[in-house]
């Protein structure tokens, strides 16, 4: 679902995009596709939970066969339309800056009339793709089906008691968070190097640290999967101070740097990093205190269990992709300005006529 819901992606950027981003179509799709497929796990795994809850680990019926196929079907649509969406934003953004260079020229402002219906078309493009993206999960997953004989498993296995899996999964979710945070940070030292080297520093030091404090999670003591003290301790160091810099930089401006006393604006790359560091810091702080215990209730579904860690890993990838704009827009796109101005220009005219 997540390669073929990307196709349609690209075809409709190619068709109302931004024309910088229409260079390249079979890598963007590629690199777009591998980038959202976290994304559409999780869609996956929701369904799938859902279905467990409400049909069984075996569906027998047919009707309820469909209904778990509906289900998956939709989650996999929230995520390819929630992917064409961001993507549409960001061609209406260039599109935006595209006209109000061309029109300067001219006129001095932008035409409120051709932004409206730039903005139009883009919204039409995402209902339009919703729906195609709707028909081809069902078909994709009717396909899944019809190989399987018409049988669809959910579970394959009954959910047993665990307390030492829960606590697993959280192990599991510390390690992916923190490997996750590093790996953002550590993408964007030479960007931070080449404005200001103390910066490149520190989050070369906060990759490393926060990379050490995964590997030290990792090691468990024995007859238990709870982390040691020390690492949860080192979890919530490398998670609160980072954390406190990046909302202090957000909202008041760091009183150092060379933009001191002017508050940042929001990225993608930090934001995904600030979701996946108060996610560790908050489950530090409540194994510390001690209730990582579940007594008295129902062990969770594998599928249930599982959630956690694909979403810190979607939100991983996905800031990292965040990192390097190149990988969704044609880097010599400004070396091109005249041409596409003069292209979207004539697109213009031609809309006019």
């Amino acid at each position: 679902m997540a390669y073929a819901d990307g196709f349609w992606m690209i075809s409709l950027r190619g068709a109302v995009g931004a024309i910088e981003r229409t260079q390249g179509p079979f890598a963007s799709w590629l690199r777009e596709s591998t980038a959202a497929l976290p994304v559409f796990v999780f869609g996956v795994l929701a369904a799938l939970a859902l279905a467990l809850r409400w049909f069984g680990p075996v569906p027998s019926k047919p009707r309820t066969v469909m209904a778990t196929g509906l289900l998956v079907a939709a989650a996999g649509t929230l995520a390819g339309t929630a992917e064409i969406a961001a993507s549409s934003a960001w061609d209406y953004h260039l599109q935006l800056q595209l006209m109000d260079s061309s029109d300067r020229g001219s006129t001095g402002t932008a035409p409120s009339s051709l932004e409206q219906a730039t903005l139009g078309l883009q919204l039409r493009a995402i209902g339009y793709g919703s729906g195609i993206l709707f028909i081809t999960n069902l078909v994709l997953i009717g396909w899944a089906v019809a190989i399987r004989g018409g049988r669809l498993t959910v579970s394959r296995t009954q959910p047993r008691t665990a307390r030492g899996r829960q606590l697993g999964q959280a192990q599991l979710f510390l390690v992916t968070a923190l490997f996750g945070s590093a790996a953002i940070h550590a993408a964007v030292v030479p960007e931070h190097l080449g404005e200001w080297a103390a910066a490149g520093a520190f989050f070369l030091v906060l990759s490393a640290a926060q990379f050490a404090a995964g590997l030290l999670v990792l090691r468990r003591r024995q007859r238990t999967v709870l982390p040691a003290r020390t690492a949860l301790l080192a979890t919530a160091a490398v998670s609160i101070i980072p954390l406190a810099l990046w909302l202090y930089s957000r909202t008041a401006g760091l009183p150092f740097g060379p933009g001191a006393g002017v508050p940042e604006p929001l990225g993608l790359p930090d934001s995904a990093a600030g979701a996946l560091e108060l996610g560790t810091l908050v489950l530090a702080m409540v194994l510390l205190r001690g209730r990582g215990r579940l007594p008295g209730r129902p062990p969770a579904s594998a599928h249930i269990r599982a959630l956690p860690v694909v979403a810190a890993i979607a939100v991983g990838v996905i800031g990292l992709a965040g990192t390097g704009a190149a990988w969704f827009d044609n880097p010599g796109r400004f070396g091109h300005e005249s041409e596409t101005i003069s292209h979207y220009q004539m697109g213009i005219e031609s809309t006019r006529s």
